[in-house]
């Protein structure tokens, strides 16, 4: 008999306070988690090149709040704030390796983030910390964000063109989370953009409560910024800049996942269509590949103007029995918690049904 499959979990994080509250807040739900448990009995041997006086300016220099969340982390955590800061700071994160594709229109923004489960944080934190703007996104290592939405509907979203090579500079997950904390504008996220050092190559996809869209395509040394009133973003530079940077089989994989995005965007859609197009399991822009290459693991539409999210894990959302977020912001903003602590979604949808972690044929006797 064929057993059924297990919809895929993802957790809710709601903190608010100040940023070593929030901290202390995000490191106690995480400490009851296997992740939490399995890194606090693990030993941690330092690299030679890590070192925390240069973390904690560089910290000091672009994000002092986050560098306080760091501290309440390694206090409740119980860990020494090096440990904490390798770890969960700006260094220790690797960005994940994603095929990512966003659309943005005057109106709406969507997204598709795509990637192996394993390597997934498989939570969304809402945040509310006193010196930054408040913020809900997916999260990376804690204090990173893979995309979001703040308290003044900016919206954004990485997508990454090449994993290395990797210079002194800024993680691409840390720099989601900075410009969540720090920017209200589209404007104001491109200025910020075009002044930090990147450490990688990536391609940032932004959309205020403006209407006000853009495409940062950023690389160590050179930043190129792409403007429409409607736009579409994958894995690959498209400014004559840095489109010489792009490596060619990646590339083409990317190229041929526009034109339908740049449909979509073209279209108009409301954001409950933008969704559907986006999260059918049979859609150009979902991804199969969960143990191989890359697999749809959520979706979110914005509505930048009402500060709306909608959040889908997997994929089918809206028409298989498990949970699709609608997120109010403002309701929250105003002190009304969301009444759930975890999501639940299929992977692969109705389409290519695929459970996480793989289970293990019975050996024959």
């Amino acid at each position: 008999m064929k057993l059924p499959i297990k919809p895929f979990p993802v957790s809710i994080v709601q903190c608010r306070g100040t940023p070593y509250e929030v901290g202390r807040a995000q490191a106690r739900l995480f400490a009851a988690t296997p992740k939490g448990r399995a890194f606090l009995r693990r030993k941690t041997r330092f690299p030679w090149w890590f070192k925390l006086g240069t973390e904690q300016r560089m910290f000091a220099r672009f994000a002092p709040v986050l560098w306080e969340e760091l501290a309440g982390l390694a206090d409740e955590l119980g860990i020494a704030m090096e440990r904490a800061v390798y770890w969960f700071g700006n260094e220790g994160m690797r960005p994940p390796i994603g095929a990512c594709s966003a659309v943005m229109s005057a109106n709406v923004y969507g997204r598709n983030y795509d990637f192996r489960p394993r390597y997934y944080g498989a939570q969304f934190a809402l945040l509310q910390a006193s010196g930054s703007y408040a913020s809900i996104g997916s999260t990376h290592l804690l204090t990173g964000r893979l995309d979001g939405m703040n308290e003044h509907g900016l919206t954004i979203g990485l997508h990454q063109v090449k994993k290395r090579p990797r210079f002194p500079g800024l993680s691409a997950d840390l720099i989601v989370r900075m410009v969540l904390d720090q920017c209200a504008t589209t404007v104001d996220a491109t200025a910020l953009l075009r002044g930090l050092p990147h450490a990688m190559q990536y391609n940032y996809s932004l959309l205020d409560a403006n209407g006000v869209a853009a495409i940062v395509e950023a690389s160590p040394g050179a930043v190129a910024v792409r403007t429409g009133g409607w736009l579409a973003c994958t894995n690959h530079f498209l400014s004559p800049l840095l489109r010489p940077l792009n490596r060619h089989r990646a590339a083409t994989h990317s190229q041929a996942r526009l034109p339908p995005l740049e449909a979509w965007a073209s279209g108009g859609l409301s954001a409950e269509r933008m969704f559907t197009a986006l999260n059918r399991s049979t859609s150009p822009a979902f991804h199969h590949g969960y143990v191989g290459g890359v697999g749809t693991l959520h979706t979110i539409v914005g509505e930048p103007a009402k500060k709306r999210l909608l959040i889908g894990i997997g994929g089918d959302a809206a028409a298989l029995e498990e949970d699709m977020l609608d997120v109010s912001f403002d309701r929250w903003l105003a002190g009304e918690d969301l009444q759930v602590t975890r999501l639940h979604g299929q992977l692969g949808g109705m389409a290519k049904p695929f459970e996480w972690p793989v289970r293990r044929g019975r050996k024959k006797a």
